[in-house]
Protein backbone atom coordinates (compact mmCIF):
# COMPACT_ATOMS: atom_id res chain seq x y z
CA UNK A 1 0.00 0.00 0.00
CA UNK A 2 1.59 3.47 -0.73
CA UNK A 3 -0.24 5.87 1.70
CA UNK A 4 0.14 9.52 2.22
CA UNK A 5 -1.40 11.55 4.98
CA UNK A 6 -1.14 15.46 5.08
CA UNK A 7 -3.10 16.91 7.78
CA UNK A 8 -3.03 20.25 7.61
CA UNK A 9 -5.19 19.65 4.13
CA UNK A 10 -6.71 17.14 6.00
CA UNK A 11 -6.12 14.80 2.88
CA UNK A 12 -5.47 11.06 2.62
CA UNK A 13 -3.75 9.49 -0.38
CA UNK A 14 -4.11 5.96 -0.59
CA UNK A 15 -2.41 3.99 -3.80
CA UNK A 16 -3.11 6.96 -5.54
CA UNK A 17 -7.04 7.58 -4.52
CA UNK A 18 -7.25 10.73 -2.51
CA UNK A 19 -10.42 12.02 -0.53
CA UNK A 20 -10.10 15.21 1.18
CA UNK A 21 -11.84 17.15 3.50
CA UNK A 22 -11.39 14.07 5.92
CA UNK A 23 -11.33 14.89 10.04
CA UNK A 24 -7.83 14.32 10.70
CA UNK A 25 -7.80 16.18 14.26
CA UNK A 26 -6.24 13.14 15.79
CA UNK A 27 -2.90 13.13 14.08
CA UNK A 28 0.07 15.17 16.34
CA UNK A 29 0.43 18.48 15.57
CA UNK A 30 3.53 18.48 14.92
CA UNK A 31 3.32 16.22 11.83
CA UNK A 32 3.25 17.42 8.72
CA UNK A 33 2.74 14.34 6.97
CA UNK A 34 3.00 10.67 6.43
CA UNK A 35 4.46 8.90 3.53
CA UNK A 36 4.46 4.83 3.53
CA UNK A 37 5.16 2.49 0.55
CA UNK A 38 4.54 -0.92 1.52
CA UNK A 39 6.24 -1.83 4.85
CA UNK A 40 8.71 1.47 5.10
CA UNK A 41 8.00 4.98 5.56
CA UNK A 42 9.02 8.11 7.22
CA UNK A 43 6.83 11.08 9.19
CA UNK A 44 8.01 14.71 8.17
CA UNK A 45 7.47 17.31 10.91
CA UNK A 46 6.26 21.18 11.21
CA UNK A 47 9.15 23.71 12.15
CA UNK A 48 8.70 23.83 16.02
CA UNK A 49 8.72 27.64 18.09
CA UNK A 50 12.13 28.17 17.37
CA UNK A 51 11.94 27.59 13.82
CA UNK A 52 13.59 24.13 13.39
CA UNK A 53 12.35 21.74 11.30
CA UNK A 54 13.22 18.19 13.23
CA UNK A 55 14.51 15.52 10.46
CA UNK A 56 12.53 13.16 9.21
CA UNK A 57 11.58 10.24 11.52
CA UNK A 58 12.09 6.58 9.39
CA UNK A 59 8.83 4.01 10.35
CA UNK A 60 8.66 0.75 9.52
CA UNK A 61 5.51 0.48 11.41
CA UNK A 62 2.29 2.85 11.13
CA UNK A 63 1.53 4.55 13.85
CA UNK A 64 -2.13 4.24 15.49
CA UNK A 65 -3.22 7.64 13.79
CA UNK A 66 -2.44 6.86 10.46
CA UNK A 67 -4.22 3.50 10.84
CA UNK A 68 -7.15 5.60 12.39
CA UNK A 69 -6.93 7.90 9.16
CA UNK A 70 -6.69 4.94 7.14
CA UNK A 71 -9.77 3.68 8.49
CA UNK A 72 -11.44 6.89 8.06
CA UNK A 73 -9.92 6.73 4.34
CA UNK A 74 -11.93 3.35 4.09
CA UNK A 75 -15.64 4.39 5.34
CA UNK A 76 -15.24 7.59 3.34
CA UNK A 77 -14.15 5.16 0.23
CA UNK A 78 -16.81 2.83 0.87
CA UNK A 79 -19.55 5.46 1.04
CA UNK A 80 -18.30 7.11 -2.03
CA UNK A 81 -18.19 3.93 -4.13
CA UNK A 82 -21.91 3.13 -2.82
CA UNK A 83 -22.77 6.43 -4.41
CA UNK A 84 -21.60 5.84 -7.47
CA UNK A 85 -23.11 2.41 -7.61
CA UNK A 86 -26.71 3.97 -6.69
CA UNK A 87 -26.02 6.45 -9.67
CA UNK A 88 -25.31 4.12 -12.20
CA UNK A 89 -27.96 1.82 -11.01
CA UNK A 90 -30.34 5.09 -11.50
CA UNK A 91 -29.41 6.05 -15.18
CA UNK A 92 -31.84 5.20 -17.74
CA UNK A 93 -30.98 2.52 -20.36
CA UNK A 94 -29.74 4.03 -23.42
CA UNK A 95 -31.71 3.13 -26.31
CA UNK A 96 -28.73 3.85 -28.92
CA UNK A 97 -31.04 6.41 -30.05
CA UNK A 98 -30.66 9.54 -29.93
CA UNK A 99 -32.86 12.89 -30.42
CA UNK A 100 -31.83 16.15 -31.08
Amino acid sequence: MKLTIVPSDKIVYIDNWSIGNLDLSFVPENVHALQWKNDLGWIEFVENDEFIKPQNEVINQLPDWANTAVARWNTAKEAYDAQQRNAANNQPASTGSQTL
